[in-house]
């Protein structure tokens, strides 16, 4: 199974209005789920910015950065047409787009201020490390001034199955030499940490 199909087959059957959105998207809650954005919100300066949101779901960050009166120029992109379906009634509209920002070629989504993605290297596909350098550094490419993306952090003492857990020295290893200060933070939840790529100048 490709990584699509198995990002479809964990998700597309979870996609229903009868469910909470944070639990449609598998997160354990809606706190742990606004706290992500919140690490992003309270480090990355937003305002005024262009972002664009990588495995968009439904949409919840752009729900948070309006309720906490953010004003970005955001933009969703995801693999999944059913969460693109759902952002578009939710919203009545917004950019919102189908597509996989790691297919090759990239799809023409432009370039963005900020890039920010939650959750979308948390399926165990049988090759995240390996996949994880050349998606950051297309997330890199997409991105002018800062990347931000969270990782389920393998000091847990509760490991589900199904989902991989890093480390966060292996990730730092990972972008080492990337034209870009990287900043790590793990205090805001026992199981997870967000890494925060500043681009330096022509990076």
């Amino acid at each position: 199974m490709d990584r699509i199909d198995a990002i479809r087959a964990h998700y597309e059957h979870r996609i229903s209005p009868h469910r909470e959105n944070f639990d449609v998207l598998d997160w354990a809650s809606s706190a742990s789920q606004r706290r992500r954005f919140r690490v992003l919100a309270d480090h990355v300066p937003l305002a005024g910015k262009t972002l664009l949101d990588v495995g968009c779901g439904l949409g919840d960050l752009r729900a948070y950065l309006e309720e906490r009166g953010i004003g970005v120029d955001y933009t969703g992109v995801d693999v999944l047409d059913k969460m693109i379906a759902a952002c578009r009634s939710r919203f009545g509209g917004g950019r919102f787009v189908c597509a996989d920002t790691f297919a090759d070629p990239p799809p023409e989504v432009g370039r963005f201020d900020v890039v920010f993605t939650s959750g979308i290297f948390n399926l165990d596909l049988g090759n995240n490390l390996e996949f994880l350098p050349s998606a950051v550094r297309r997330l890199l490419w997409l991105a002018d001034e800062y990347l931000v993306f969270n990782l389920l952090n393998a000091r847990t003492s509760y490991r589900e199955e199904g989902y991989f857990f890093y480390k966060p020295d292996d990730v730092l290893k990972i972008l080492d030499g990337e034209p870009c200060e990287i900043r790590l933070l793990d205090d805001y939840l026992p199981n997870d940490f967000t890494v925060i790529c500043r681009k330096e100048a022509g990076g």
